[in-house]
């Protein structure tokens, strides 16, 4: 953060947010969300795990229910279309705040 320092936005990708707890140091959380069957098709998709250990890493994790219900924002996965436009959206309203401030 502090490279960035005179950035207007730090965009941080950081998996496992609100179970390690950053989400306190964060000024707007934006959740990355695909339904169940479209998570689970990807990642069995690449081949680089098994079913069961996709549930070990599930069981690990927030819900995405609560996950969403925590953001500030939410970027459908469902399209990669849909994805971009959210980022958009995200970035527009983040912009408009920080002008408001």
């Amino acid at each position: 953060l502090k490279a960035h320092e005179a950035a207007e936005i730090v965009l941080l990708d950081v998996p496992l947010l609100y179970e390690s707890h950053i989400d306190t140091a964060c000024d707007a959380v934006a959740v990355v969300s695909a339904p169940p069957e479209v998570q689970r098709e990807r990642v069995l998709a690449r081949g680089a795990m098994s079913e069961a250990e996709f549930q070990t890493i599930l069981s690990r994790q927030m819900p995405d229910a609560e996950k969403r219900a925590r953001a500030d924002y939410i970027i459908p996965t469902t399209s990669l279309e849909a994805a971009r436009q959210a980022v958009k959206d995200v970035l527009a309203d983040i912009r408009r705040r920080i002008q408001h401030a």
